[in-house]
């Protein structure tokens, strides 16, 4: 609007917009994957990423405040929601990442049998992650419960047996 049309006493509509939550989330994507990085990267992008963080969310606070003064209630539920998102869709936003790094891990052709790769020093985790890869599912259960011989698990039988996360078909992250 124009300032001619604020002089003359119209009033400026109050709109949802969505955009800015459609790029936080994206942005939230890249930051999770690029913070999973190995080595110095992450350990630059952590802290980085906090601050942003905090400066955002203090900056939108206060313009959602502002809009909700100036009685644009829908404006200042937009931002808001800028805020929220990211935190209510964060488990599918890692689940996500660690799909792409299931990805890029194992590609297309997929494993047989049993299989681990570790994910100790790579995009999806820290120390002690690693994807298990097993046919039978086994994994998931406690090793009493396990009918294959635990040589065939190359020790992680006994480390991961009941303590995985359910990834992807038979695949499994273990963090131990």
């Amino acid at each position: 609007m124009t300032s001619d049309a604020c002089r003359s006493g119209e009033v400026k509509i109050d709109r949802w917009i969505f955009w800015p939550t459609i790029a936080s989330l994206g942005i939230v994507f890249a930051f999770t994957i690029l913070c999973e990085l190995p080595g110095s990267v992450s350990f630059v992008m952590i802290p980085i990423s906090l601050l942003i963080y905090a400066i955002a969310s203090v900056a939108l606070l206060t313009m959602a405040v502002i809009y909700a003064i100036k009685k644009r209630p829908r404006r200042a539920a937009s931002l808001l929601m800028v805020l929220i998102a990211p935190a209510c869709l964060w488990f599918p936003i890692s689940w996500m990442a660690d799909c792409v790094h299931l990805g890029l891990t194992v590609g297309f052709g997929g494993a047989r049998g049993f299989a681990v790769y570790d994910w100790s020093v790579g995009l999806a985790g820290g120390p002690n992650t690693f994807l298990i890869h097993d046919d039978t599912g086994q994994i998931a259960l406690p090793m009493a419960e396990h009918s294959q011989p635990s040589d065939l698990e190359n020790g992680f039988g006994e480390v991961c047996a009941g303590n995985v996360r359910h990834l992807l078909s038979h695949y499994y992250v273990c963090t131990f």
